[in-house]
């Protein structure tokens, strides 16, 4: 019985560490050049040159009070910016927050 459950919850965890493997945190641009989760706007930008769409939000800050009433304490500025990586490459989505690349995406859809 322990076995089977030693096995079972080792199954689970690489099955989860498949799933993490598959975001994407380096791409390569259209040009050769590297980006990776952690750069800046400005890095990607001098690395990439300008991508196809940028779409720019700025997103409430939340905070719930002892109260359990939440209210707004800010906002956070977020980009979204696609990037045509070349022929044969899906695009890909980047997004950033208050100025740092946190997720990038390769998009199935064009």
């Amino acid at each position: 019985m322990i076995r089977t459950a030693l096995a079972w919850a080792v199954g689970v965890a690489v099955a989860c560490h498949g799933l993490g493997a598959s975001a994407e945190d380096t791409i390569r641009c259209r040009n050769g050049r590297l980006v990776n989760v952690g750069m800046t706007v400005s890095e990607v930008s001098s690395r990439c040159g300008d991508p196809k769409s940028r779409t720019v939000e700025e997103i409430p800050v939340l905070a719930r009070l002892p109260t359990g009433a939440v209210r707004q304490t800010g906002t956070t500025h977020a980009e979204r910016w696609i990037y045509g990586r070349g022929q044969g490459q899906m695009d890909a989505l980047l997004t950033f927050e208050d100025g740092k690349l946190l997720r990038i995406e390769l998009l199935t859809q064009p």
